[in-house]
C-alpha cells in the first residue's frame, strides 16, 4: 500500500485484484487533437480542419465486428456532439462508452472548477445522447500524471466508477503509479478504480500502444499481452480511430507532433487486426462486473 498527501486530503492506493482479461479502449478524437499542437485542440484558436471520424468510426466498427471483439470507446464531447449519430451506432454495435472529457485539453492547464466542469458536462452530455450511464474516464493525453493529483478525487466526485489515466511509465506518467489495476481512496471515502494502460518491458514499462507498439509487429505485441494475462495481470489496450486510417493525414503536423502521430503508422491497421485476432477483447467495464460478479 502506497501513501501521499494532497491539496485535498490524504490519498491511500490499493492493489485491486481482477480476473486476467484483455480489455480494448478507443480514444475517440480527431487527428488534430494533439496537445502537442496548441492552437489545434483549442477550439476558439482552431483553424479549418478537415474531419475524419464521421467515415472512420464505421470502419473501426466493422474491423471490430469482422474480429468479434467490443470495446471502450473514451468520446470526447466535442466529438459527440459533431457526430452524435456515429456516437449511438458505437453503442448500438455493444460497445461501452467513456468520457474522454469535453475538449481534448491537458488537465492541468484548466483550474479544479474548471476540470470539474469540463468532466461534468462530458458525462451529462453523453449520458443524454446514449441513454445510457457513463462510468469510466481517460484523461486527455494521460495528463492526470499522477495518482496524488488532486483532481483525480474530482473525478470520482463526478460520479465516475473508474479511471483509465494514469500512465505508468515516465514523460505521459510515473512508474509510481503502478502497471496492475488498483483502488484509489481518499479520506472522505471516496473510492475510485484504476485501470492503467498496458505496457511492455519490465522495469523499462514500455507502452505496448501509440508509437512505440505501432513500430512493432502485431502478433509481437499480442504475445506479450497474452503472457502478461498467463501470468494473472490484466490487460488494457489502447488505440486511436486515426492511428486506423490508411489515408494521408489530411493536415500539416510538425516537430514532435508530426513524429508521434506518424511514427509507424503505415501498415498498423494490419498489424492492430492481427493483435484483435489473437484475443478476446472486451470492453473495461466488463472487467469490473465479472469481478464484482467473483466477489
Amino acid at each position: 500500500m502506497t501513501e501521499g498527501s494532497t491539496a485535498q486530503s490524504r490519498v491511500e492506493v490499493t492493489p485491486l485484484r481482477l480476473p486476467a482479461r484483455p480489455s480494448l479502449t478507443v480514444d475517440v478524437e480527431e487527428w488534430y487533437h494533439t496537445c502537442l499542437v496548441p492552437e489545434y485542440v483549442h477550439p476558439e484558436s482552431r483553424p479549418d480542419l478537415t474531419r475524419e471520424l464521421d467515415w472512420l468510426l464505421p470502419e473501426v466498427l466493422e474491423l471490430f465486428a469482422d474480429c468479434g471483439v467490443r470495446a471502450t470507446f473514451f468520446v470526447l464531447g466535442e466529438v459527440a456532439r459533431q457526430v452524435p449519430h456515429r456516437i449511438r451506432e458505437v453503442v448500438a454495435a455493444g460497445h461501452e462508452i467513456g468520457s474522454h472529457g469535453d475538449h481534448h485539453i491537458r488537465v492541468g492547464e484548466l483550474d479544479v472548477e474548471a476540470f470539474r466542469a469540463d468532466i461534468t458536462r462530458s458525462r451529462r452530455e453523453l449520458e443524454q445522447l446514449i441513454g445510457r450511464a457513463v462510468v469510466g474516464y481517460r484523461s486527455p493525453e494521460w495528463s492526470l500524471r499522477r495518482f496524488d493529483n488532486p483532481k483525480l478525487a474530482v473525478v470520482a466526485e463526478a460520479g465516475y466508477r473508474y479511471d483509465s489515466s494514469l500512465a505508468p511509465y515516465l514523460l505521459a506518467g510515473t512508474p509510481a503509479n503502478g502497471r496492475d489495476p488498483y483502488q484509489v481512496r481518499w479520506e472522505s471515502e471516496l473510492r475510485l478504480v484504476e485501470l492503467p494502460p498496458f505496457t511492455y518491458g519490465g522495469r523499462l514499462r514500455i507502452p505496448a500502444a501509440g508509437w512505440t507498439g505501432r513500430l512493432l509487429g502485431g502478433r509481437w505485441i499480442a504475445g506479450r499481452a497474452a503472457a502478461a494475462l498467463e501470468a494473472g495481470r490484466p490487460v488494457t489496450f489502447v488505440v486511436h480511430p486515426w492511428e486506423l486510417s490508411t489515408r494521408s493525414t489530411p493536415g500539416s503536423l510538425r516537430g514532435a507532433a508530426r513524429f508521434v502521430h506518424e511514427a509507424g503508422r503505415s501498415g498498423y491497421r494490419r498489424k492492430f487486426r492481427q493483435i484483435l485476432e489473437r484475443l478476446p477483447w472486451r470492453p473495461l467495464e466488463e472487467l469490473l462486473n465479472a469481478a464484482d460478479t467473483a466477489a
